[in-house]
């Protein structure tokens, strides 16, 4: 049986704030976890402490409070040196962790809860954005009007042909009342994060794995006039349309100071996303260069900066229930084995009883946590 024992919820890094000062920063974005420039733990030259941050695959308005935080000086106000980290290639983010070229990665709790499952050595510990989301379709076909409508399609989604795509689906055909749909009779299409290409390609009926804020808005930017989604909140399946930050739990109590830094800096930011929009408009219109990008791409970035300004929250709590809830579904849906989602829930409750404290302290080599 695998055991999670590093498993999913640390909200005492966050506890507390402290007040700083402001000064401006010069941005550093790095190419490669492994380039010179993000290879140490401390920048000399500035004596602020270094954090090489993997973003979720490309820059987009998602990691608004991180690129807020650094444009705005908020992380050098904190003695941070946040560098943001874009994958050239999908990467498993804990191993750049255990090998040192990150510190801190942005995860999907879904993509959390299935590497701990694995029994990869990860730890979530806080959630800076909540959306919406779940299955894109093209209502203008005219062939899916309810989520019963999905059986036996072709689904695209990342991780194809694993088991993700038909689990989502069928939950939610399932939901809306169809019972007698065989797993089995959906065809299944790796169109990676490209959700809007796969639908319009004809290589795929539906996505799945899709935020309402980023792909509703590329879709109809692209064309797609009559795009649409069921939300998973809606039809029987766990809300993961969430970001969170990521390390090992080694890492994490080695730089919990730091890593607490950040949190803290990027709830800051969050304030400035919140009660100065056109501020952090600026900004992300800076970080992407949206005055070079094609017409077609510059209504991409408009319309889904817009639609992402109120999916930041101002707490950073992951909920051990939530977490519970989506064990249980990836149980149910045999994508886990039962025994890690009951081994899940005993070490979520023990986490959620410690973490209310401000003092304590969370054990890494021998899984445990105490006061």
């Amino acid at each position: 049986m695998i055991h999670l024992r590093q498993a999913l919820i640390t909200t005492a890094l966050i506890c507390s704030s402290v007040a700083f000062g402001q000064q401006k920063s010069d941005e550093k974005v790095c190419s490669s976890p492994a380039s010179a420039e993000c290879s140490s733990s401390k920048n000399l030259e500035t004596n602020l402490e270094t954090i090489r941050l993997g973003l979720e695959w490309f820059t987009n308005p998602d990691h608004l409070p991180l690129i807020v935080a650094q444009k705005h000086g908020i992380f050098n106000s904190f003695g941070l040196d946040v560098q943001l980290i874009e994958p050239s290639d999908h990467w498993e983010a804990e191993e750049e962790i255990l090998a040192g070229r990150l510190d801190v990665a942005v995860t999907e709790p879904l993509h959390l809860a299935q590497d701990a499952a694995r029994g990869k050595p990860v730890l979530g510990f806080s959630r800076f954005l909540h959306t919406d989301g779940g299955v894109l379709y093209d209502a203008g076909k005219g062939d899916i009007k309810r989520p019963a409508d999905m059986c036996g399609k072709t689904i695209s989604y990342p991780g194809s042909p694993g088991p993700g795509g038909p689990a989502i689906v069928n939950t939610m055909v399932k939901a809306d009342g169809k019972l007698d749909c065989d797993i089995a009779s959906y065809k299944k299409h790796n169109g990676s994060f490209f959700h809007t290409d796969a639908l319009q390609s004809n290589a795929a009926d539906v996505a799945t794995l899709i935020f309402w804020n980023f792909e509703i808005p590329e879709a109809k930017a692209k064309g797609m006039k009559d795009a649409a989604f069921f939300s998973l909140k809606e039809w029987g399946v766990p809300d993961f349309c969430q970001l969170v930050l990521m390390t090992t739990p080694s890492h994490f109590d080695k730089r919990k100071d730091v890593l607490r830094k950040l949190v803290l800096a990027m709830r800051r930011a969050t304030g400035i996303v919140h009660q100065q929009p056109a501020l952090a408009r600026e900004y992300y219109y800076q970080h992407v260069n949206k005055e070079d990008a094609s017409e077609t791409q510059q209504a991409v970035i408009d319309a889904t900066f817009t639609a992402t300004l109120p999916a930041f929250p101002n707490d950073n709590m992951m909920s051990t229930e939530y977490y519970e809830h989506l064990m249980g579904w990836l149980v149910e849906t045999d994508q886990v084995d039962s025994n890690v989602g009951e081994e899940l829930s005993k070490t979520a409750r023990c986490d959620a009883r410690a973490t209310h404290s401000p003092n304590i302290e969370y054990n890494a080599a021998q899984s445990t946590i105490t006061r």
